[in-house]
């Protein structure tokens, strides 16, 4: 019998994660596995096993920025570089107490609704008007909002969780470089 290797996420947050960012998660308050498969009955999906795990753990439901100190944040009508609006992300998430606009069930039908199709969306780069979504069996799809078009992502949940949090280390660095 063959086992999945446990992904240690927080392993993953403190190869890329410092004292320039703010992190919130649900903590204590995941969800349990019986609260996934109302979720996917509801919704006609099969999530991914990587996104199960990661949402049952206490880092599910996940949102990370850099903070104002080091990235401040755009005022209305400012312009700049398209990187340079994109200061954090959010995993959607399933706990009790999780804020409306992070949690998964409300951003699925907010998006069933405005796009009349059955992807559901689960990660938003903060700035960035597309997101990140399982189609039916679970597979990853970017949205453009320009083109209402849905691109596959040949990533798992886990490399695109690192990815992603790759990235925007990269861009705060990318930050802190232009403001010296």
């Amino acid at each position: 019998m063959f086992f999945k290797k446990q992904i240690d996420y927080e392993k993953i947050l403190l190869k890329y994660v410092d004292s320039d960012f703010y992190l919130v998660a649900c903590g204590k308050d995941a969800p349990s596995y019986d609260t996934l498969k109302i979720f996917e009955k509801k919704h006609s999906i099969k999530l991914p096993e990587e996104f199960k795990a990661f949402s049952v753990s206490p880092l599910g439901g996940i949102y990370i920025d850099i903070k104002d100190d080091i990235w401040p944040r755009p005022k209305p009508l400012e312009v700049g570089s398209f990187w340079s609006f994109l200061y954090g992300f959010a995993v959607f998430g399933f706990a009790i107490d999780i804020s409306d606009w992070m949690n998964i069930e409300n951003q699925a039908n907010k998006f069933k609704e405005q796009t009349n199709n059955n992807y559901i969306p689960f990660m938003k780069v903060i700035g960035d008007s597309d997101l990140y979504c399982f189609d039916g069996k679970g597979l990853i799809y970017q949205w453009d909002h320009e083109l209402d078009l849905f691109k596959k992502i040949d990533k798992s949940f886990n490399e695109l969780l690192e990815y992603e949090i790759s990235e925007l280390k990269l861009r705060k660095d990318r930050k802190v470089k232009s403001s010296s």
